[in-house]
């Protein structure tokens, strides 16, 4: 007789049960962990695609900056691969890699802003096939403006007056109080002959000897005494102190304050016309190699003579080289005036100079283009007239002990004084504020 027992397969069933829970339960924490590692995983990667996005949204709004700081106007946007979509918008899409952005400039009427104001739409590929993520900001801008450009003498790098007796001081043409039918009156003088470089480099404005009636101006961080020295004979301070023959620095006549930026001088796009030229004799004046009038706006290539300007508003473009030899002249008639522009690298200015008979400064206007990196004035002779050559070296020469008078003011890159020289700054002569660009002011995320 065989006896059969139950216990050992309901045991057996017991840890079967068992073994398959631990299997589920352990299948399960898995799956979780493997849920959780790809949930993180996938929000690591969701973080870095957002933050990717908005770098390519900034980098959009450089980009957008960048072109309204490149010298267009808000009447000529739609260039550098800008579109124009009407209504003041102005499109353009800016790819970086697999992700891209896209930007718009809007200006009135899409906006009310009084400067434009700049969107950056990015889209970049969301992790692991999902869909693209985007970021919008916007930036609100305002416009730079650099300063009016006053000043007896502007330099952006070293103002040198090696000579003995320069002066400074100042008249305002158009004031009867301050001159004498438009022209400098001693007895009418002012004290804004101010002097100013925008460096901030040690000795970068060396005085000597010399007398400013007016302020000394350097770039920021410049320190008196330091990068604006002055001789044991020099003078600045206002008419008081220079006339009572005090020297050194009057209280409060040194600023480093000097933020302004000086533009290059840009030719006009019209259209030049070669002057004949010829022997032409001007009673009472002289011989001259070209007489001009402004019936058409003048070029010279190579200019090695005399010039007679007869006409108000006569316009003359000298660009090869540029040479007022011995016994020449640039002659400006009374009731006229020049402006002259000088692509030449040197500009050899000899003989008797540019006599400005007129005697107002406003009626001679020299423009240096960024070529023109050298003016030699050796004239023996005045000066009355207005020199903007923000790319030259100025140098000042003048024979022997006379004292010569120059009217007017300088704007140069540098200026070496050898000479003896009085200068009168007239006041109604400087820059207006000049445009600058444009600022970010407001950054928003949209």
């Amino acid at each position: 007789m065989r006896i059969h027992s139950n216990k050992l397969k309901s045991i057996e069933g017991s840890v079967l049960c068992v073994t398959l829970l631990s299997g589920a339960v352990l299948a399960i924490m898995l799956g979780s962990y493997l849920s959780m590692v790809s949930t993180h995983s996938l929000s690591v990667e969701r973080s870095q695609c957002w933050n990717k996005a908005l770098v390519v949204a900034e980098g959009g709004i450089e980009e957008a900056m960048a072109h309204l700081n490149s010298g267009v106007t808000t009447n000529t946007l739609a260039t550098n691969s800008w579109v124009d979509l009407g209504g003041g918008n102005y499109v353009k899409t800016n790819t970086v890699g697999d992700s891209y952005s896209v930007l718009t400039i809007q200006i009135a009427p899409a906006v009310t802003n009084a400067n434009p104001v700049i969107l950056s739409t990015a889209y970049v590929p969301g992790p692991i096939s999902t869909p693209a993520l985007s970021r919008t900001v916007r930036v609100e801008t305002k416009m730079r403006i650099n300063p009016a450009l006053k000043g007896a003498m502007v330099v952006t790098s070293t103002l040198d007056w090696s000579g003995q007796g320069c002066t400074s001081d100042s008249f305002d043409s158009s004031n009867t109080n301050y001159s004498t039918g438009g022209m400098y009156d001693p007895a009418k003088a002012r004290d804004h002959g101010d002097i100013s470089t925008l460096s901030s480099d040690d000795g970068a404005i060396k005085i000597g000897n010399g007398q400013v009636k007016g302020m000394v101006h350097t770039g920021a961080g410049g320190a008196q005494d330091v990068t604006a020295t002055i001789g044991s004979g020099g003078s600045v301070g206002d008419s008081a102190w220079v006339d009572n023959k005090k020297t050194g620095w009057e209280a409060g006549h040194f600023a480093a304050d000097e933020t302004r930026r000086l533009d290059d001088v840009t030719l006009p796009v019209i259209t030049w016309t070669g002057p004949l030229r010829g022997n032409y004799n001007v009673p009472g004046v002289g011989k001259f190699q070209y007489k001009l009038n402004n019936s058409s706006p003048w070029s010279i290539s190579d200019l090695n003579g005399s010039v007679y300007v007869g006409s108000k508003d006569v316009v003359l473009y000298v660009s090869g080289s540029f040479k007022i030899p011995s016994g020449g002249q640039i002659y400006i008639a009374p009731g006229a005036s020049l402006t002259l522009y000088v692509g030449a690298a040197t500009a050899d200015i000899g003989g008797q100079g540019i006599v400005n008979a007129t005697g107002l400064a406003g009626s001679f206007n020299y423009n240096g283009l960024p070529s023109n990196t050298y003016i030699n004035f050796g004239a023996n002779a005045a000066f009355v007239g207005n020199i903007y050559a923000p790319e030259a070296y100025f140098a000042l020469g003048g024979g022997g002990s006379t004292t010569y008078d120059f009217v007017g003011r300088s704007v140069t890159k540098s200026v070496k004084m050898n000479g003896h020289y009085n200068f009168h700054y007239d006041e109604s002569l400087p820059l207006a504020p000049t445009f600058d660009g444009y600022s970010a002011i407001c950054w928003n995320e949209l």
